[in-house]
């Protein structure tokens, strides 16, 4: 049903977009395809702690990626295939599945409207992780995602946006728990006189719900920060707030209304907390480098029924040694912990990689990286680590056509 789902959400974009282009407007298509073959070892497949299997890993990955822009209309998107081949864990072998859509329309000198729209069908540690901090196996993970909103310039200085976002994360291990959630927020910018700080405010109302064992999450979120470009190669933003969270689980307790006979029956628990809200992000460009870095602390759903409270942090710096010859260093932090009652999910992962790209010639590159990883269980006192190596050669062929 997903995969249908998405890609008739996908076509329903392009069909909106496509019906309010004015064919005499001048407009340009650009069209990515490339495929890349990869091979990887990775020492610790599942970042276990016990019964750790390292494999030898074959990836071939087709995609293409497409961009389409006019006077009024920007449309961007991507389409990947992720096969990947395991040595001894045959029974591993998968095709993984991205797709992504986002647009935007000016309808009006004032109102735009956009859309952000995805599906993923994934089997690899990172998107769990990405979106959670939450550690899984090599299990299907589907996760479809949409998301409209408009944005309507109250004068030339201030902007009023308005979003709505659907989610609904679906697992084929049933040790992990199905979730769908809904977001709302409403958020003002104002530019000031300098034209270089942007001071913002929002609200935003989610609500998260777990059908199979009947959880429920609420949440209010009040945020205000600032974006400010010191220079056009250097901009840094910081927001912050307060999360009002409201959680509805069921336990287990015993009845002994009966007695002596004891029934095992279901009580509903709510709790409700304050918790914090950050994310800053910051951008630096030199003429052969580049650094952006990040961190960010918020409330999550998982794969594990509950809310998690949710540190992310990273950084990267790219380097252009040379025309052909590029380097790259990046970093990234993921703590988890849990906030829901009854759980004692508590998890540290840090990753570092090193990788270095060579463009052979302007349409075929080589690329190698190494990445290390340490996780740690916090709340059983358990570490363990993964090691990860790959070497590839992709060829992308870009296509352009301008009407």
């Amino acid at each position: 049903m997903h995969p249908r789902l998405a890609a008739l959400l996908a076509l329903m974009v392009v069909g909106w977009l496509g019906s309010a282009l004015e064919p005499v407007a001048a407009a340009d298509w650009v069209i990515v395809p490339q495929i890349k073959m990869e091979g990887q070892y990775d020492s610790n497949i599942n970042f276990s702690f016990v019964r750790r299997q390292s494999d030898f890993v074959l990836n071939l990955s087709p995609s293409a990626d497409f961009t389409y822009a006019s006077e009024t209309t920007q449309l961007t998107g991507r389409v990947a295939l992720t096969g990947l081949i395991y040595a001894k864990n045959s029974s591993l072998d998968v095709l993984n599945q991205y797709y992504t859509v986002m647009a935007q329309k000016q309808v009006a000198p004032r109102l735009a409207l956009n859309f952000d729209g995805g599906y993923t069908l994934d089997t690899t540690l990172y998107e769990e992780l990405t979106a959670s901090g939450y550690i899984m196996n090599r299990s299907r993970r589907e996760a479809l995602r949409a998301a409209p909103g408009l944005a309507f310039n109250l004068t030339e200085r201030a902007i009023f946006k308005a979003g709505y976002a659907f989610y609904l994360t679906d697992y084929q291990d049933p040790r992990f728990t199905d979730y769908t959630q809904h977001v709302g927020n409403l958020q003002l910018n104002y530019l000031l006189k300098n034209a270089k700080t942007t001071v913002s405010a929002m609200i935003l109302g989610r609500a998260v719900s777990y059908p199979a064992i009947h959880n429920f999450y609420h949440n209010l979120g009040t945020y205000a920060g600032l974006e400010h470009k010191f220079t056009e190669d250097w901009s840094l933003s910081l927001f912050g707030g307060l999360n009002c969270n409201w959680f509805t689980s069921q336990t287990k307790v015993l009845d002994f209304e009966a007695f002596p006979f004891i029934r095992v029956r279901q009580k509903k628990q709510e709790t409700f907390s304050l918790t914090p809200f950050f994310n800053i992000e910051g951008k630096r460009k030199w003429e052969k480098a580049g650094l952006a870095f990040g961190y960010r602390l918020d409330q999550s759903p998982s794969a594990g029924g509950t809310i998690l409270e949710y540190h992310n942090a990273y950084a990267r710096l790219n380097y252009q040694a040379t025309e052909r010859f590029s380097l790259g260093l990046g970093g990234s932090l993921y703590y988890s912990t849990a906030t829901s009652p009854g759980t004692t999910y508590d998890n540290l992962v840090v990753y570092l990689s090193p990788e270095l790209n060579y463009r052979i010639t302007e349409r075929l590159t080589a690329g190698s990286g190494y990445r290390y990883g340490w996780r740690n269980d916090l709340a059983r006192e358990r570490t363990t680590d993964r090691h990860f190596v790959w070497v590839n050669l992709s060829f992308a062929y870009p296509l352009h056509y301008q009407k």
